[in-house]
């Protein structure tokens, strides 16, 4: 039934129901990491900290399947449909993990449900960019992505009060009720996107990501997308476990975490606004250059805890906003008949790189020693910077391709890419 009258048609009303989906996503995928502890002694069970990080995995797995998958499905049949459809689908087995019996049936729970959330980004992406006004699409996702922070917290929140009292299994019972209540209001208010209804007779193949005019940069926001989210998560993994190791004088994982977290949102709106000035590409070098510096600070060391915290907000600032403007560049530069194909091929790539950063970080740990894991995640933050550089350049050479706000533009040279 189309409930064409009751549904928004304001731009920012779009993007804001947008970032509430991305709420319950955030929950749904941050929430594990609050249960952890309790998993670890639920009787029966037997999880051992290595199967434990296996199954934590197996969400980002799942995304990045979701989002190889979803971005060509959502260009085929419609931003709306595949959005309120893939918020079911990890609802669904949200509240299955609720269920569990075992390790293998939640890390296959997880699985699947990471496959939902993988498929609303490309989908959720295209959509908000396609109502942002004109020239505000790095402002676009970074709003609508403030829904996934805010979904972690109060995850990590809610486990406070509700872990003790009612167990894990509740946690994932409130985020799946949670879910249903977003998912009705996503069903009767998100429209579908008007740019997509008018493209939607122009047919398209994935193969068209690696054509004569897009093969080189549809392998540059694959590639950035890979080394950012590596960069993101290998810090956010091992930092705190290295900072104790290096005796660095920060004693509470709390306040890292909101010096991260408070310097990732500031940053995300400033770097925003200079990105739908100046475009996203060039505003990514900077932002990559932001998350090595604070990265740079760790690896020399530091007995000053305020210049420690300053290096924190840095990192915070860069890292994140180079991954909000990853998407808002791909958003901005591909066709819409072609958008969610190569946002998801982007995200679905970028990741693996979430997949392996806890890995590499192990790794580099156990052979080389803790200040060499900030070593490495900073190799990986200028390799980011350096790829942001060659999108830029490969922006100015571009052939002219059709887009969504009219054809006959060169690829990338729009406001906000």
């Amino acid at each position: 039934m189309r409930l064409l009258s009751h549904r928004v048609g304001s731009p920012w009303a779009v993007v804001a129901l947008c970032s509430v989906l991305l709420v319950a996503e955030g929950y749904d995928l941050i929430v594990y990491g609050a249960l952890l502890p309790s998993l670890l002694r639920e009787p029966g069970w037997g999880l051992t900290g290595a199967a434990a990080g296996t199954i934590g995995s197996m969400a980002y797995v799942g995304m990045s399947i979701g989002a190889l998958a979803g971005g060509r499905l959502t260009d085929r049949f419609g931003r709306r449909c595949f959005v309120v459809g893939s918020v079911a689908w990890f609802t669904l087995w949200t509240a299955a993990g609720a269920l569990s019996g075992g390790p293998w049936q939640l890390g296959l729970f997880r699985l699947l449900a990471g496959i939902g959330m993988g498929g609303v980004m490309p989908a959720a992406f295209a959509l908000a960019t396609e109502y942002a006004p004109r020239g505000r699409t790095a402002l676009a996702i970074t709003v609508m992505t403030t829904g996934l922070p805010v979904g972690g917290t109060l995850a990590s929140l809610l486990a406070l009060g509700v872990l003790e009292a009612h167990g894990w299994r509740a946690m994932f019972w409130i985020g799946a009720a949670a879910s249903v209540v977003i998912l009705a209001v996503a069903a009767v208010w998100l429209p579908e996107s008007k740019s997509f209804v008018r493209a939607r007779a122009e047919r398209t193949r994935f193969g068209e990501l690696f054509g004569p005019r897009l093969r080189v940069t549809s392998i540059l926001f694959a590639l950035t997308s890979f080394v950012s989210l590596l960069t993101w998560y290998g810090m956010n993994t091992w930092v705190a476990t290295v900072m104790r190791a290096l005796n660095y004088p920060l004693s509470s994982a709390l306040t890292f975490s909101l010096v991260l977290n408070a310097g990732a949102v500031a940053g995300s709106f400033a770097f925003a606004a200079a990105a739908d000035r100046w475009g996203s590409r060039r505003t990514g070098v900077v932002c990559a250059l932001f998350a090595a510096a604070g990265i740079t600070g760790y690896v020399l060391g530091t007995t000053v805890l305020a210049v420690l915290l300053i290096m924190i907000a840095l990192f915070g600032m860069g890292a994140n906003s180079a991954l909000n403007l990853i998407n808002a560049s791909i958003a901005a530069t591909y066709p819409t008949p072609l958008r969610g194909t190569a946002l998801g091929w982007s995200n679905g790539i970028g990741r693996l790189g979430a997949v392996a950063a806890p890995t590499l970080g192990g790794w580099v740990l156990a052979g080389l020693g803790p200040r060499a894991v900030f070593g490495t995640f900073l190799i990986t933050a200028l390799c980011a910077a350096a790829l942001f550089v060659a999108l830029a350049l490969t922006a100015r050479r571009s052939l002219s391709v059709s887009s969504s706000a009219g054809a006959g533009r060169p690829l990338g040279a729009e406001a906000g890419t």
